[in-house]
Parts: structure tokens; sequence; C-alpha cells
């Protein structure tokens, strides 16, 4: 499920109903979380100096031990936020609107489909 998942940039915007933690808004760009995040981590962290603030920019660097690797690799690490998205359920192909005159060439036969639209009240609680 993991490889679902994919970065999201710090001008992107969240929406969440349930379970919103550090921002008061319900609505935000993935930027003010983060920022949210380093500033409830500085106030609670005594040895938050101004390097700590990689964790959320350019990146802490650091040294990981991968599995596959050999031995330690010397890096960069950040936080950062991914998102996943849902399935879409397609209802049904759209058949052509009109007809064609005869003589007149049939333009391909490939037809959009139509997404299922669900207002956004009747999501579940707990998507």
């Amino acid at each position: 499920m993991d490889q679902d998942f994919s970065l999201l940039g710090d001008d992107e915007v969240l929406h969440v109903r349930v379970g919103r933690v550090l921002v008061p808004n319900s609505t935000f760009k993935v930027s003010e979380f983060l920022d949210a995040l380093a500033q409830v981590v500085s106030e609670f962290e005594e040895d938050w100096v101004e390097e700590c603030e990689d964790w959320f920019s350019n990146g802490l660097r650091c040294e990981v031990l991968r599995f596959g690797n050999q031995g330690w690799q010397r890096g960069r690490v950040r936080i950062r936020l991914e998102f996943s998205p849902e399935q879409q359920k397609l209802l049904r192909e759209q058949p052509p609107r009109r007809r064609m005159r005869p003589g007149r060439p049939m333009p391909d036969e490939v037809y959009p489909a139509q997404v299922e639209e669900v207002p956004y009240e009747e999501f579940d609680e707990n998507y």
C-alpha cells in the first residue's frame, strides 16, 4: 500500500474533517501544517537550535542504514506529507450524442467514461 502514496508539494491544499491536528482550520496548505508541526516540536524540544529547522526544509544531515545497502549512507532527511487517492468508480461509457450522416467519416470509437460524483457531505466520516 505504501507504493500508492505520493509526496504533496508545500503549496498543495488539504481539507481534513475528522482527526485534524495542529491547525485550527479544516482547509490548509501542506506548508502551514509543516510549519505548525515545527513550531510544536520546537516548543517542547529543549535542545532546539536553528539547524533543527532543516527537518522541515532542506533536510537535516544524517546517516541511514537501509535494507539492501551495505553499511551506512550519508545524506539528508526531512519530514513531508504524502497522499494516496481513492479509486474512482466508473459508471458507464457515454454513447455518441448524435449519429453521423452517411458519407462522413466516423470518429474514433473511444468515448470518455463518466465518473460517479458524490457530494462532499456524503463522504464517510472515517475517510
